[in-house]
Parts: C-alpha cells; structure tokens; sequence
C-alpha cells in the first residue's frame, strides 16, 4: 500500500495518532467557546447594553454654582437625615433640584428640632471663595541730588487698579489706596514706619484710575535697600467701616535700577486679597409667612478683634446696629439697634429685632448687620460745655457729638456676596417659622 511506501511498517500508527490528536484539539476548541469564562465563551457571547446611569448627568452639574440655582426649588429637608443630625446625601432624591447644587464645598450639620434649626458650616479654609485678580499699577521714580539746586527725592505714584472684589451687599464700591513706607532692620527684624500716604476716593468703579503721587525728600540710596512699601486698597462704606479688599509688599531693594536713571519706572503687581476678620457673630434668622414678619436675632459674639479702633477694653461699649437696603440701589430702607454692653470682650445680646417684610420684596431686600463700639461721652466734659456763657447771637458755642466707632459687618440676603450668608437666607426662606442660626465671620 502507498502507507508502507511512504511512512514505512509504522505509516499506520502514525496516521492514527495525528487523527487523533486533531479530533481532541477539536473538541477543547469547541468546548472553550461553549464553557463560561472561557476566552472563546467571552468573544462570541453577546453583549448587553449598559443601562444609562445618572452619573454622567451628575458630573456635568458638578460646576455648577449656587447662582446658577433658584432657591425657589431648593428643599433643605430631604438634605438631612433626623437620626443623626447630618447631611445624607444617599437619601437625596434624583429628580429633586438641590442635587444641582455642589456639595463639595459646603457642608452643613443640623440640629432639626421644632422650631430651631441649626447650621454649622465648613472651616474657611474648605470653602473655595472667588478670587478676584487685582493688578496695580505702581510708578517710581528716582531724583538724585544736585547741589544748590534741589534734594534728593523719590516719587512714588499710585497710577491705578484693576479687577477689585466687590462689597458683601450690593452696592458699588469706592476705593481708596493707603501707601506706607515701613523701615526693617534686618538684624533685629523689626519694622517701623515712616511714612503714611492716602490717595482719593474713586466712586462707582472697580478698576479706579488715581494717578497721584507721593514725594519723600532727603532719600539717601543706601538705605533704600530696608525700605518696604505696604500698599492697601479699602472700600469705603458709607454704612459701616472701611472694608480691606487686597494688599502688597514692595521691598525696594529689588528695584536698584531706579537709582540709575531719573526717568519714570512702571511696574505692575498682583495684589493679594484680604482676609481680615474682626470676630465672629451668632445670629438666628425666621421669617412668618403670614404676618410678613422677619425676625433676627442677635445672639452674642466672641473673638472680637476691636483694635486699633478701640484703644482699650474699657472703651469697648459693643452694640449691634441692623440697617435694611434696597438691594438694587443700596439704600437704606430701615435701621434698629440694640442695647450697648459696657466693657464686653464677649458680649451675649439675645435680642430680636424685628422687621416688616413682605414675601414679594424678598429678593430685593438685603441686611447688613454691623458690630459698632458707643461713644461714651464724659459727664464732666458734657457739664464743662454747658457751663460756658453766651453773650450774644455771635458767641455760639458749636459742639459735634462723637460718631460710634464701627468695627465689622456681615450681610444677608439673596444676592449676597458671601456663600455662607447666602445659604443662611435659603436656607430661612425654605424653612418658614423656624428659627435657623448660624457664626458668621464679621469682616
């Protein structure tokens, strides 16, 4: 046979054996793609479609921010769960519009009872505020002396900002720059100041244009070198203190090149926004729907920064002053106070000021709440004066009363700057009849 021929009086066996082994690798071939879990089972089985999930939604609300939310839709009931007092975010349901809203930057426990509900926000360093950039523009310029002629001088010009924060409540700012010229000695490290200058106040805008300049005569340039300019931009609020918007340090020693020429040298900065605070405040906010009552309560405050305003503790007379804008305009609608405590480092007021608000005029209306020290007028002072005599018409006496000193200031309201105080007021809004309290930081 053609076997015998080919393969020899083996040929048979070896055509048995490769049948064989081709039949056995048959049948794993086909066992594999029918086992689960097997290579052949995964390539040939057929794939079922993903059910769409709400993640893919939920990521794109994530950047959304809260004024991009109405409180109208907001529900801060379903946000907190009552057996432990916290928020439980896996009980918030998904067609419910306060999912929109970022959870990760506030977060706020609870205590729900009946009639008061408290919230207690985040530490400030998790909450991610706005930045605003603000650019100055400073100008130096370096006059040598010349004998018999003029001294040496060096002008420093405040030209102008740029992108400035703006107020708590709404209402345009008025900048103002404050230039100190402060003296380090780098061997001891400690600092003096020199000189203090003060620009004009630029009304109705945040990027003023100054254009002033400040001459020092009598500069000697080697000890330009421990010279620091501490430069300052305020708003001046017409209500309450002076607010600290941003602030630099200029060390002169970096500017060498001044020196060399006497032409106009510009430079611009960034400047760093402030974050100053004089002490924090507990207030305690509801309003009744059916009497259009809104009602604040004062509470106490504690870590109260009052210096340099207030020389002493003595001379601490704290009281709380409420003024009600228009928060469209800014003008000032209503004002109450509270009683003043006399030489209080950390006064407890517990008082309720209440005002007339109608639902309509909710989102128009904000609250500016400002801690202020009274002026105490002296007994003897006050006799001394109405013991002078008057002679005639032309001999008056013109005496001014002593303006109370204003110390920090907090807003409330819909559209205003701050994201606590912001959900503070949702927060009333969505709970009518309930006293909802929160610290706030006065600055």
């Amino acid at each position: 046979m053609w076997i015998d021929i080919f393969f020899g009086p083996l040929g048979q066996i070896i055509i048995y054996s490769t049948i064989a082994v081709v039949v056995v690798i048959t049948l794993l071939i086909i066992a594999c793609f029918i086992t689960p879990g097997c290579i052949g089972y995964e390539c040939v089985r057929p794939k079922k479609k993903k059910p769409v999930s709400s993640k893919s939604s939920d990521k794109s609300n994530e950047n959304l921010k809260l004024n991009d939310v109405s409180y109208r839709s907001w529900r801060l009931g379903s946000l907190y769960d009552n057996r432990n007092g916290t928020i439980n975010e896996d009980t918030i349901p998904s067609p419910d519009p306060f999912t929109m809203f970022n959870t990760n930057n506030i977060h706020f426990e609870t205590i729900d009872t009946s009639s008061v509900l408290n919230l207690v926000p985040k530490k400030k360093d998790e909450i991610k505020d706005k930045i605003f950039p603000t650019e100055l523009t400073l100008s130096l310029r370096y006059l040598p002396y010349c004998e018999g002629v003029t001294a040496s001088k060096l002008v420093i010009g405040i030209e102008a900002l740029s992108g400035l924060p703006p107020k708590q409540y709404n209402c345009t700012i008025e900048p103002y720059v404050i230039l100190e010229i402060i003296k380090q000695s780098w061997s001891h490290r400690k600092r003096q100041k020199l000189y203090s200058f003060k620009t004009k106040v630029v009304k109705h805008t945040a990027s003023p244009i100054f254009r002033e300049s400040f001459v020092i005569s009598g500069v000697i340039p080697h000890e330009m070198k421990d010279w620091l300019l501490n430069i300052e931009a305020y708003d001046n609020d017409r209500y309450a203190n002076p607010t600290k918007l941003c602030e630099l340090l200029v060390r002169l020693k970096d500017m060498q090149r001044i020196l060399f020429t006497p032409q106009i040298h510009l430079f611009n900065y960034e400047m760093k926004q402030s974050k100053q605070e004089y002490g924090n405040i507990l207030l305690g906010v509801s309003y009744l729907p059916t009497a259009q009552r809104l009602s604040i309560n004062v509470m106490k405050l504690r870590n109260i920064k009052f210096t340099p305003a207030i020389s002493s503790l003595n001379e601490f007379n704290p009281y709380i002053r409420i003024l009600m804008l228009n928060g469209k305009t800014g003008r000032r609608v209503k004002k109450k106070k509270t009683k003043y405590l006399v030489a209080t480092a950390e006064p407890e007021f517990n008082e309720t000021l209440t005002f007339d608000l109608p639902s309509s005029q909710m989102d128009t209306l904000q609250f500016l709440i400002i801690l202020c020290s009274k002026v105490v007028q002296d007994n003897i002072s006050v006799s001394m004066m109405n013991e002078i005599p008057s002679d005639g018409e032309d001999s008056v006496v013109s005496y001014q009363k002593p303006k109370d000193v204003c110390i920090g200031k907090v807003a409330l309201g819909k559209g205003v700057r701050g994201v606590n105080e912001r959900l503070h007021w949702f927060s009333v809004l969505q709970n009518p009849r309930k006293l909802v309290t929160v610290w706030h930081a006065l600055k």
